[in-house]
Formats: C-alpha cells, structure tokens, sequence
C-alpha cells in the first residue's frame, strides 16, 4: 500500500482535492490512540471534566478545550489526532487527518469497534488479535462495504451488532442517532452515538466502553488503533434527548426571514403539508428547489393562494424554465420581484458536458445525456432589502455519488454554470447588487461546488457567508434525515450563501415539524409526522438585516 509523501493543509471548510487512492492511503495507515484523558494507555482512566457543549457544525471551536484522546506519532501516518467528550446522552468524537477524506464513501470501510460494557468476555471477537477487538458489542460501519457505489467504494452508514461469530447483519445507523458532520470531503470530522441506544440487543453504553478504529481496505489490507478505554464523566441520563419546542423564534427588528426548502418533487404535487410548514416560520422570502416539471404561473398562484400563505400578505414569484423534473421557485410577500434577464433559462456553456463525459464510465454517460436535456435546475430574480438590490439564487445541484467521481464532477459543472450566469446578470446592471443563494448543494463529496458560489462574489469582492441554521432543539447543522432508509446517515445538504459585506445574519434555524411538542404542532395545524410526510428535507430559515 503506497502511503502519501506529503500532505497539503487548508481550512476545513475548503479542503483540497484528494483522489481515490490517496484516501485509502488516509485511512490504511491509522495509527495509535489512548486513553480519555490523553494519556498513553489502554487501562481504566478518571472521567473527563465537564466541558462546554459540542454542536455538531464542522467548526470545532467548541473542542478547543476536549483534551486529545489520542495523539499520532510522527511515524505513524495521516491521522492527526482524536479527541472524546460526553454528556448524558451522547458520547462525541473527533478525529482530524492531514489530508482530506469523506466520510460516506471510501475505498473501504471504516470500522468503530464498540465493546459497550467493558468485559472482553460478552459480545464478539472481530478480525484478528492483530487489529480486532475481543468484546465488541456493536460496530459502526462508515462507508458500508455491503452497497458500493463502483470501485469498491463504500456507500453510507449502517450498524452491526456483534455475537460471537462476529458482525452480524447490517442494522441502520438511526438506532442509534448516530450524526457525523460535515457531509463533504474534509480534514477534520465529529460524530455522536446515543449513549442508550435503541438497537436491539445492545445495552447502553455503560460507564466506561473499550473502542477500536478498524480500516478494511477494499484492496484486503486491514488496519487498526490500538484499542482505547474511555470512561464517562457524567451519568447515563435516559429521558427525552431532544428538548420539544414551542415557540418558533421571532425575526429581529429590522430583518428579512429567508426561507429555503427542497419541497421534495413528488410530494409537492399535493402540497397542503407544504403550505402550512412554509407559513409556520413566517417567511418574507421563500427559494424553492426540486419543484416538479409542470411547475407554472397558474400551479403557483394556486399554491401561494392557500389560507396558510395568503393570511401572511400577497405574494408574487419567479420560477426556472430550465431544471426539467426539477424547477426552482423565489417568492416574497409585499414586495416587488423582478426576474434576472440572465437567468429566465441557466444552461451549461455549450461543449462542457461533452468534455467530461469522455471522462466518465459509460454507465454514468447517461446522467450526463438528461442533464444536457434538462439543463440547470437555478433561476435568479432581484427583490430590494431594505434599500440594497438583491439577488436570489435558488438551485438544486446533482445528487449522489463520492469524491471526484461522475456524480461530484457535474456538481462542480453545475456550480460553475450558475456562477457566470449570476456574473453576466450582475455585469448588465448599473450597480453589482448583493447576493443570496440557497438551495440542495448535495455536497457528499468534494467542497469545491460550494466553493466555487462563494469565491470573490461579495460586494466588496470578498467570499460570500455560509449561514448556520441549528435544528431547533438540537446542537446540530443537519437539514436532511430519511430514517426510513437508513442508509445515509443525517447530512447538511442544503446551504444558504449570502453577502454579509451587505447584511449581517441575526438568526437562524432550520425547521422541522418531530421536534414540535404537541400542543404547540396543533397549534400550527401540523402533527410531529408533517414534515416527513412533505420532504426528507427540512426547511432553512436565515435572517438578514441590512448592515449599518
């Protein structure tokens, strides 16, 4: 197995490229960690301290104070360092690598060995004494090897059980609320497992657990630190993890509530869950991506038209001609909306399409052929902010798919033909004018997609701002679940980008009906289901107020 020479660095947020191999070679030479406080050891250690809480956002500032769990040797290859918290209910951990990686899919798997009770004589025995783990009780698979996606690369998360002749069968990663950010290729990850999971045959995690990283390559190679003890500072508490809300914050004096939501295209046909989920957060601005094909004047004027909607002022909309079974939509109340000239039709420049689909498997040529048909899934159209012309962005980029492969490459193209477009609309006007985009990024592999939307497009030539939009009621960033699959782990899908050289952010959050506590769901006529019943998406709301 070759391993890197060399590793370039960067901020998390923009992590360099990294091919297939290269990957392997991250996760193939995993190396030695120790006990929950840092110290070299396999044996029983004191609780950790009480630290501040973890939000699951990609920006570990919260992890400043984790003491490292485990620290690389010079030798020992990629892998940076680790670190582990807990509070009564979640157990944390971080890792960092020297170069970027993606969680959801790699050449391989990625084992976490979890021996939940600390007795080597329950549970299983998994691979060999030389990078197994005696007493495992349950393992958590990233980049399952059951469903690859080509190559041997792996494809999602998954759970397994352990019996004495080893992994059994492949459980979803939801039993056990296990969340792993950020969703695209990075140089830094955190992730959380319910200390008392709901899997059955598994016990909670007692007071201290025996844990091991195990790295199956695709290629036969396996690879393993050194097994770690780490003991829990603060009590088991089994009650209700996510608190149930029953307000819905207000917007700031001044500011402007924009609402982005991918409405799920088939659903959205019968949007009666829609409409009273959108007037829930009581939007100014609404982007919606993945309407259906049929989408028009008449079928959104019947849909703004709804009780929900109407009782919040009188709304007037914009949507793509281009997009295919996918159209995007920007709507905004009491005020005025003008379509981006640029942007009534978003398309690919002409030959680019072909230019990478040579470069693919003839089995991925075909995605490439309908999206030559469809074009882009974006509109523009300009709305004033308080004073400031203002152009939104709605788009729904291409789903699925790992680092580099077919998949992530037209993501990179899709993002580059919306950034010209947007550019020629602002070059045809007098003043460049500032910008929102938001909408389905679908970014599971690299970050350029993301990148490119934000490089230089400020007002004063600066990047535009990523919003955060913490679930309400939970410490996370996550805007996609689909627990009835429960092949892919929760993930931040959809973004907000916005120019906060024109408005500073003063709230935000991201929506869903399950966290509602009953009383307050009637309230709004929806019930804790609606908003899984409308979309696997939930609605992100940021609000923008214009700087002084």
């Amino acid at each position: 197995m070759r391993l890197l020479s060399s590793f370039r660095r960067g901020r998390n947020r923009r992590p360099v490229r990294l091919g297939a191999f290269a990957v392997l070679a991250v996760l193939a030479a995993l190396s030695a960690c120790s006990s929950g406080r840092g110290e070299r050891a396999t044996t029983g250690t004191r609780p950790t301290a009480a630290r501040v809480p973890i939000h699951l956002d990609g920006h570990f500032d919260d992890w400043t104070r984790v003491p490292v769990w485990s620290q690389a040797a010079a030798s020992s290859g990629p892998l940076e360092a680790a670190w582990a918290t807990d509070d009564a209910q979640w157990w944390y951990l971080s890792f960092s690598v020297r170069d970027s990686v993606s969680q959801s899919g790699m050449p391989g798997t990625l084992h976490l060995l979890i021996d939940a009770d600390d007795r080597t004589n329950t549970g299983g025995t998994v691979f060999d004494a030389a990078v197994g783990l005696a007493g495992v009780d349950v393992a958590l698979d990233l980049s399952r090897s059951d469903k690859t996606q080509g190559n041997g690369v792996g494809a999602g998360a998954a759970v397994r059980t352990v019996g004495p002749t080893g992994l059994g069968a492949y459980r979803s990663a939801y039993d056990l609320e296990v969340v792993a950010l950020p969703s695209w290729s990075a140089t830094r990850f955190e992730l959380r497992i319910a200390r008392g999971g709901t899997l059955d045959g598994f016990a909670p995690l007692g007071r201290a657990v025996r844990a091991r990283l195990v790295f199956a390559s695709t290629s036969g190679a396996v690879t393993a630190l050194p097994a770690a003890r780490y003991t829990f500072a603060t009590p088991l508490d089994t009650r209700t993890r996510t608190p149930l809300v029953s307000v819905i914050p207000a917007t700031a004096n001044g500011a402007v509530r924009v609402v982005q939501w991918n409405v799920a295209e088939g659903s959205f046909r019968s949007p009666t869950h829609h409409a009273k989920l959108l007037a829930a957060v009581q939007p100014d601005v609404i982007l919606l991506d993945e309407a259906y094909a049929e989408t028009s004047d008449a079928t959104l004027a019947e849909f703004f038209a709804r009780k929900e909607l109407a009782a919040l002022g009188h709304w007037r909309f914009v949507y793509s001609r281009t997009g295919g079974r996918q159209r995007t939509v920007v709507a905004t109340r009491d005020r005025d909306i003008r379509p981006a000239a640029s942007m009534v039709r978003v398309e690919y420049p002409a030959g680019v399409l072909d230019s990478v689909r040579a470069m693919v498997p003839t089995a991925a040529q075909r995605l490439f052929d309908i999206e030559a048909t469809a074009q882009l899934s974006s509109t523009g159209a300009w709305i004033s902010i308080d004073g400031i012309e203002t152009l939104f962005v709605p788009l729904d980029l291409q789903s699925g798919g790992f680092f580099r492969n077919a998949q992530d490459q037209l993501r990179v193209l899709q993002s580059r033909a919306i950034r010209a477009a947007l550019q020629r609309e602002r070059a045809s006007r007098p003043t460049r004018g500032a910008l929102v985009i938001a909408g389905d990024f679908n970014a599971i592999g690299s970050y350029e997609s993301i990148h490119t939307l934000q490089q230089g497009l400020d007002l004063d030539g600066s990047d535009l701002a990523l919003s955060d939009a913490p679930r309400l009621g939970e410490r996370s960033l996550v805007t996609w679940t689909d627990p009835t699959v429960g092949q892919f782990l929760p993930a931040r899908l959809d973004l907000t980008l916005y120019s906060d050289a024109a408005f500073e952010r003063t709230g935000g959050f991201t929506f869903s009906s399950a966290d509602l506590s009953p009383a307050f769901a009637a309230s709004l006529g929806v019930t804790r289901e609606t908003s899984a019943q409308a979309s696997d998406h939930l609605i992100v709301v940021t609000d923008l107020r214009r700087r002084r």
